[in-house]
């Protein structure tokens, strides 16, 4: 089963003046680039592009994409027709792409994944805002008036008996209306689809944006960083670093920079970093921790808007930690030679607690399906001071004023201590809640043998 994609845009009803919106830019990337790389990504080897307009833009665009399909074809608006019979095979899934939108990965997975052959998504009113919908290609169906969701699949043969209306934006919406009529086909509502991602952890909103005109880039940037905010932060990262890479990525994803470049430059400081704070020179070393870390932001924020996969992604988060550890380690054997042994054992108490803090954070995450800090009120707001990587560092920073470094690790380490209790209270409140919920043998047991 060959999977192909089609994009319909610039027409030759337009004017010369027109801008193909699969052109515009948007995070780095132009709409078209990003079709193609989230075409690829669920396995489609053939493209077809129908155009009459700005053939060598679009021809640079896919000289310049490394990730795209195999073979991506551009054909006019008069040959398309033709074009398309003749690579269309029976058993093919052809991918309808509407132009000019940013489409979330979650429509386009569901819609690859849904067991019927031909497949329309589908946005009913007041799902997004109107300022978005206002855009959108209407689809008046018989139950129900919406919009198209951007995204169809079409079995072989329902393209062949569609594919003189598929030429063109003019007859786009009449050739999905009578695609939707078809037998085989089946709508799904964007609104339905589930909005958990696995790599934030949660529910998120559905990215689904119209780009109209070429200042419409910084909206759609904006709109593809709101999805990179990582939950569960702590309020260094939410009010602090979160501000500087937002506005460092908006001009740093319109250059040749890649993450990777990035991740390996923070790897390096890490290192150097580690030097700074054996040699005493604490306070230089912190700042360069604290700018270590928004480094790593920004590399994870531009891999998501120029979807480029990290090369290094999981020898470089051990490599952080390892290195987050090693200021610490550092620090202790800075202060060896004032203080003795004591920095080394409150290292080893930060270190391991931590690590303990962690395990037990993990083991409710794969009990539940969600993180502690993802319950009630108090778990979110403890999670904005709980001691992890960044609160721990800043813990330090005020210790700077008094040159007491070996008080500040007490402090630090004080504070690891209390934040993994305070997480051990709220697991076991939070499994006994579901063991209470979930089996009755659980909360016939937890009756018997109250005791408050």
């Amino acid at each position: 089963m060959t999977k192909k994609a089609l994009l319909i845009t610039g027409q030759e009803s337009e004017t010369i003046s027109t801008l193909a919106r699969n052109l515009i830019p948007a995070g780095g990337l132009s709409l078209f680039a990003r079709q193609m790389k989230q075409m690829k990504a669920i396995g489609v080897d053939e493209m077809h592009i129908i155009t009459d307009w700005f053939v060598p833009d679009f021809e640079r665009e896919i000289k310049n994409c490394t990730n795209r399909p195999e073979t991506v074809h551009i054909h006019s608006t008069k040959t398309a027709p033709l074009k398309l019979l003749e690579h269309n095979i029976e058993g093919n899934n052809w991918y309808l792409i509407e132009e000019g939108v940013i489409i979330d990965d979650r429509i386009i997975n569901h819609i690859d994944q849904h067991p019927s052959p031909t497949v329309i998504s589908f946005i009913g009113h007041h799902e997004f805002l109107e300022e978005r919908t206002a855009h959108g290609i209407t689809l008046p169906l018989d139950t129900e008036e919406g919009y198209f969701g951007s995204l169809a699949r079409l079995s072989s043969a329902t393209l062949a008996a569609n594919v003189r209306k598929l030429n063109s934006l003019d007859a786009l919406p009449g050739a999905l209306m009578a695609i939707s009529r078809a037998n085989d086909c089946e709508l799904v509502k964007v609104i339905d689809i589930p909005r958990y991602m696995a790599s934030r952890q949660r529910n998120v909103d559905m990215v689904w944006l119209p780009l109209m005109r070429r200042e419409d880039e910084h909206k759609g940037t904006a709109v593809l960083l709101e999805q990179t905010e990582m939950p569960g932060q702590d309020w260094v990262a939410r009010y602090i670093y979160r501000h500087i890479e937002n506005f460092t990525v908006k001009y740093l994803c319109k250059t040749p920079v890649s993450p990777n470049h990035l991740t390996i430059l923070a790897s390096l400081i890490g290192a150097y970093i580690i030097y700074l704070f054996w040699y005493g020179h604490i306070v230089a070393a912190l700042f360069a921790a604290f700018g270590t870390n928004i480094l790593y932001g920004i590399s994870r924020k531009l891999g998501h808007l120029k979807r480029i996969a990290p090369k290094f992604d999981v020898p470089a988060r051990l490599y952080k930690k390892a290195v987050t550890y090693g200021y610490y380690a550092a620090i202790a054997g800075y202060l060896w030679g004032f203080h003795g042994l004591v920095p080394v054992l409150l290292v080893l108490t930060l270190i391991l607690f931590h690590l303990a803090d962690e395990i037990q954070g993990e083991f409710l995450r794969r009990m539940t399906g969600h993180p502690l800090w993802y319950g009630i009120g108090f778990d979110r707001k403890f999670q904005l001071i709980a001691a992890g990587p960044n609160i721990t560092l800043w813990a330090l920073l005020p210790f700077f004023y008094f040159d007491q470094w070996l008080i500040g690790l007490g402090f630090a380490s004080g504070y690891v201590i209390i934040t993994f209790f305070v997480h051990q209270l709220r697991l076991v409140y939070h499994l006994k809640n579901i063991m209470v919920t979930e089996s009755e043998t659980f909360a016939r047991n937890f009756r018997k043998t109250k005791i408050l």
